[in-house]
This record gives C-alpha cells, sequence and structure tokens, in this order.
C-alpha cells in the first residue's frame, strides 16, 4: 500500500468516527411553554411560524426557536406551534 493510499484510509476511517460523535441538534435544547412569566427576563428573538399540518410541528417549531438563537419557545396556547423565541438565562428555566 503507498503513502497516498495509508493517507486516504487514515482519512476515511477518522471521518467515520468523527460522525459517531455528533452533538445532539440545537434544537433539542429548546424549553417550549405557554407561560407569559416564564419569559419575563428574557429577550425576544423573534417569532416562530409554522403549519400545523407539518409532519413534526413541534420539532419544526424547536429548529426555528434554535435557528434564531433562541432557548425557549413560548406558544400561542396548546392548540398551535407558533409563538414567539426567546434567549433566556440558564439558570431561569
Amino acid at each position: 500500500m503507498n503513502v497516498l493510499s495509508c493517507a486516504s484510509a487514515v482519512l476515511a476511517i477518522t471521518c467515520c468516527a468523527a460522525s459517531c460523535a455528533t452533538p445532539p441538534p440545537a434544537s433539542d435544547a429548546v424549553r417550549v411553554t405557554t407561560a407569559l412569566p416564564e419569559v419575563a427576563d428574557c429577550k425576544l428573538l423573534g417569532k416562530v411560524i409554522v403549519s400545523d399540518t407539518a409532519p413534526d410541528a413541534a420539532k419544526e417549531a424547536r429548529a426555528q426557536t434554535a435557528g434564531l438563537g433562541g432557548n425557549v419557545l413560548l406558544r400561542k396556547n396548546e392548540l398551535v406551534w407558533n409563538g414567539n423565541a426567546y434567549l433566556c438565562p440558564t439558570g431561569a428555566h
């Protein structure tokens, strides 16, 4: 096996090993609430609008919240996933 082949093999193994250690999506860390007082000390980042008929509206809403840099989604109510994304202090919830 020549040096180039060995280097390619090492690179392939390294890439495979790295993909096994992928962190969970940021959306997993998004907390969801319908209680306005829970975001009183938080920074409003923007609106989250998802279709209630989406295959996984909850996942999409959390992903949008994380995409805006938020860690809390304040839903309008229990029936819809639309709401506002907030960045809250990590110890606040």
